[in-house]
């Protein structure tokens, strides 16, 4: 069961900048009904599963678990490329994940861009608080990685392919980012119920990122397939993932390089 409070703790430990942080839980609060606003209509008008504020904190947590990772296997985030500090990426990762899914509150398609829109003024206020010098360009790059959220759409950085692939792990059983209606029975509601866990870890040089999914029944895999691995190939990282799939079945494991 996740709580916001034991979530923020492990952002903020992730994390390792106090002040990135106040600003995280921050906005976090003052626009937490951004969150419960979204979740209320994607619950009660498109009848979809969560997308509010424990699944912006998943979704956060993740990228920065996968943030940490890439750069312990010496890949540059697109912040770092460009000559600017990791702290640029862990803001960009942070307030992209925070902010990607609040279009929903407008409409379901496509609501990347209507969140692009939403989070504009949000992340003109946060970016002007934390950079000085080169504002424009760090809230380009943030507002970047909450429109390429989406596997509809290609991700141009690392900073955004992060947040996508973290979005994608949040499938546990109730979880879902399938787009299933909760009394209809078929291959996508019953998917969505049977995986127990899923857990980001680390690879090998070739396989930087290891994803280790856990489910009741293969029907899993359809979910998996749908979801996480569309939008690790929609990201830069494609080819760098492996996932491991406990499929329920006898202690079958398989694996796959995404």
């Amino acid at each position: 069961m996740y709580t916001e409070e034991k979530l923020l703790e492990e952002i903020r430990e992730l994390m390792g900048d106090e002040e990135l942080y106040r600003m995280y839980e921050k906005a976090f609060r003052e626009y937490h009904y951004y969150f419960d606003t979204t979740n209320y209509i994607v619950l009660n008008v498109y009848g979809f599963n969560d997308h509010g504020p424990v699944h912006v904190l998943l979704t956060t947590r993740r990228a920065l678990e996968l943030l940490k990772i890439v750069r312990k296997f010496g890949i540059q985030t697109t912040a770092e490329k460009l000559g600017k500090p990791l702290r640029w990426s862990k803001f960009i990762v942070a307030f992209g994940a925070l902010f990607h899914d609040i279009g929903n509150m407008i409409h379901r398609t496509p609501h990347y861009q209507f969140s692009v829109f939403l989070a504009e003024p949000i992340v003109e206020t946060l970016v002007n608080e934390f950079e000085k010098r080169d504002p424009l360009l760090l809230k380009a790059l943030t507002l970047n990685a909450i429109y390429t959220h989406d596997e509809a759409v290609p991700c141009t950085t690392i900073e955004g392919s992060l947040v996508t692939i973290a979005d994608g792990c949040d499938m546990e059983a109730g979880r879902s980012r399938l787009a299933y209606k909760k009394d209809k029975v078929d291959i996508h509601a019953v998917s969505a119920l049977t995986i127990e866990r899923v857990e980001i870890g680390e690879g090998d040089g070739e396989h930087p990122i290891l994803i280790e999914i856990w489910m009741k029944h293969p029907a899993g895999i359809f979910q998996v397939d749908e979801i996480l691995t569309k939008k690790v190939k929609s990201s830069l990282l494609r080819g760098k993932v492996k996932l491991r799939i406990h499929t329920g079945m006898q202690g079958e494991v398989v694996e796959k390089i995404v």
